[in-house]
C-alpha cells in the first residue's frame, strides 16, 4: 500500500486538501468588481450630464420655437387684415404662415375674405368659425386678462415675466386678440381673434387656424418624436397648449404646471412659455421626461457593468483552474515525495509522518497497533552475484506480496535498503500472529526469504518504542539466537523463514 486510505499522513497533506485558490479568487472578484462598479459609475456620470444638457437646450430651444409659431401666427393675422382693410389684391404677399388657416370672415353673412388654407375647405373653415364668437364678443371677456394682470400678486408677476413670450416681432398686440379652442378638434389646435371690425360698413373678424405645437415643431426643425435626438432612450418631447382663464392669475401659486412627479432633475427639462391674449392665457409647455432620458445612461452604465462581470467571473475561473491543475500538481508531487520510487509503496519520510499521527489518534482513541518489520534475507549477496537489475526486482515481489496480505487501513513501507515495516491498525494479538505466518508464507511462495518481527503496541510505549521492539525480534530471528521462537507483546514476536 502506498498511503493510508482517507488519512492525512501530516500537515502538508491536509493543507494540500485545502482550498488554497480561495483568498487569490476573493482579491482577483474583489479588484474585479470593484473596477466594473468605477467603470459603471463613471461611464453613467458621463453620459448623464451631457444628455441632461442636450434635453435642456432641446426643450429650451422648442419653447423658443413656439414663441416663433404665436409671432407668425399673429403677423398672419395682420396682414390678412391689412389686406383686407386697404384692398391689396390677393396672392401677391408672402404667406407668414403657409400652414394654418387664415383669412378674414364677415359674420351673418359669412363670407371669406383674403383666405389661404392648405389643409380645409371654405366650406370646412365655415363651418369651425360658426362655432366660435367671431361677432359682438363680450366687453369683460376682451378685458379679462389685461384686468387680472393689473392686479397679480408680485410673485405672479414676475413668474409671468419670466416665462412669458416678450418678443414677438411685428404683429398684433395680444391684448386685443382672442384665443379660443377650436370644436371637434385636439387641444392643440386654437383659433386666434382679432376683431369684429368695421370696414366699409361692416363688421368683420380676422381669423387664424392654426395647430400650435406641430407649428412650433416645424419651426425648429424636429418631428414629433424626437428620434433623431434620442434613438436609443425612446425619449419623447411631450408638448401641451393650454387654454388659462383669467381668473388663474388670482391663484398665488406659480404659473407653472402642478407636476408633483417631477423632482428637481426634471425641472431642467420643462420649458414653459405663456402668453397673456385678450381673453385668455395660452401656456405651451415642452417637457422630456427625466427617467426615460437617464435611461439611456443607466443601460450604458449597466453594459459595462455586466461586460465587467462578465470578464471578472472569466479571470476568476480561470485563476481557479490554474489553482486547481497547481494544486494537482502540488499533491501529486507531495505524493511522489512520500512515495518509495522503485516499488511504489509508502518511504520512510511517509511511515515517520504515519507513526507521529497516528501517536496522537492513540492518545485521543486508545486503539492498539500491530508494528511488524520484514527484512529480506541475504539481499547483499543477490545484488553482488547476479546484479542490481535482479535486485530491484526482488524489493518489487516482496513489495507485491506483501501488500496482498494487508487490508485497506494498513500501512506498508520501504524503510531501508532492503528492509520494509508494516503499520497494522486495531489488531487482536491472534490476528497480528496469523499475519505474520501469511507473510511468511506469502514471501516464501515467492521464492524469497525473510527475517520477520513484530510487536503489539502497549498502553505505557510510543508507537516508535513498539517499532524498536519489532525491529529487535526481527534481529533476534535474523541472527538465530536461541528463544526466539514467534510470541506476541509484551515480548516480540518472530518468525524465521527458511
Amino acid at each position: 500500500m502506498t498511503r493510508l486510505p482517507d488519512r492525512d499522513l501530516s500537515l502538508e497533506g491536509r493543507m494540500s486538501q485545502a482550498s488554497g485558490c480561495s483568498r487569490l479568487c476573493l482579491i482577483l472578484a474583489a479588484i474585479g468588481l470593484s473596477m466594473t462598479t468605477a467603470a459603471s459609475l463613471y461611464t453613467y456620470r458621463i453620459l448623464h450630464e451631457p444628455l441632461e444638457s442636450v434635453g435642456a437646450s432641446v426643450v429650451s430651444h422648442l419653447a423658443s420655437a413656439k414663441c416663433t409659431a404665436i409671432a407668425r401666427t399673429l403677423t398672419a393675422l395682420s396682414v390678412t387684415r391689412s389686406d383686407v382693410l386697404h384692398g391689396e389684391p390677393e396672392g401677391e404677399r408672402t404667406d407668414p404662415d403657409p400652414n394654418a388657416i387664415i383669412g378674414v370672415v364677415t359674420p351673418g353673412r359669412w363670407a371669406l375674405e383674403d383666405f389661404h388654407s392648405t389643409s380645409l375647405t371654405a366650406d370646412q373653415t365655415l363651418a369651425i368659425l360658426k362655432g366660435l364668437p367671431v361677432q359682438n364678443p363680450d366687453d369683460g371677456e376682451r378685458r379679462a386678462v389685461q384686468t387680472q394682470l393689473r392686479r397679480a400678486t408680485r410673485e405672479l408677476s414676475a413668474d409671468l415675466h419670466q416665462h412669458r413670450c416678450n418678443q414677438l416681432g411685428y404683429g398684433l398686440n395680444p391684448s386685443a386678440v382672442r384665443v379660443y379652442p377650436i370644436p371637434g378638434r385636439p387641444s392643440n389646435w386654437l383659433a386666434f381673434l382679432y376683431g369684429p371690425l368695421t370696414i366699409r360698413g361692416q363688421e368683420k373678424t380676422a381669423f387664424a387656424l392654426v395647430d400650435l405645437s406641430s407649428s412650433s415643431l416645424e419651426i425648429s426643425g424636429h418631428d414629433q418624436n424626437l428620434e433623431e435626438l434620442f434613438p436609443s432612450g425612446g425619449v419623447q418631447i411631450t408638448t401641451a397648449v393650454k387654454l388659462s382663464p383669467a381668473s388663474v392669475l388670482t391663484n398665488p401659486s406659480s404659473l407653472h404646471q402642478d407636476r408633483p412627479d417631477l423632482d428637481e432633475e426634471d425641472h431642467k427639462l420643462l420649458g414653459l412659455r405663456i402668453v397673456p391674449f385678450a381673453n385668455q392665457l395660452v401656456s405651451s409647455e415642452f417637457s422630456i421626461n427625466h427617467a426615460a432620458l437617464d435611461r439611456i445612461s443607466r443601460r450604458a452604465a449597466a453594459l459595462v457593468f455586466v461586460m465587467g462581470l462578465l470578464a471578472t467571473t472569466a479571470v476568476v475561473l480561470i485563476s481557479r483552474s490554474s489553482e486547481v491543475r497547481l494544486r494537482r500538481l502540488n499533491q501529486a508531487l507531495l505524493g511522489e515525495s512520500r512515495t518509495d520510487s522503485l516499488t511504489r509503496i509508502a518511504n520512510r519520510r511517509a511511515w515517520d509522518e504515519a507513526l507521529a499521527l497516528e501517536q496522537s489518534r492513540r492518545q485521543r482513541h486508545d486503539r492498539p497497533y500491530g508494528l511488524v518489520v520484514v527484512d529480506l534475507n541475504g539481499f547483499k549477496q543477490i545484488n553482488d552475484q547476479q546484479g542490481h537489475l535482479i535486485g530491484d526486482q526482488v524489493l518489487q515481489s516482496a513489495a507485491s506480496q506483501l501488500a496482498s496480505q494487508l487490508r485497506s487501513s494498513d500501512l506498508l513501507a520501504r524503510v531501508g535498503g532492503d528492509e520494509f515495516a508494516l503499520l497494522v491498525f486495531n489488531p487482536t494479538a491472534q490476528g497480528l500472529e496469523d499475519l505474520v505466518e501469511r507473510l511468511g508464507r506469502t514471501l516464501k511462495r515467492a521464492g524469497i526469504e525473510a527475517s520477520i518481527g513484530s510487536s503489539l503496541s502497549e498502553a505505557n510505549a510510543s508507537l516508535d518504542q513498539a517499532w524498536a521492539q519489532a525491529d529487535q525480534a526481527m534481529y533476534r530471528v535474523k541472527s538465530g539466537a536461541p528463544g526466539s521462537s514467534p510470541r506476541l507483546s509484551p515480548d516480540p514476536s518472530t518468525t524465521q523463514l527458511p
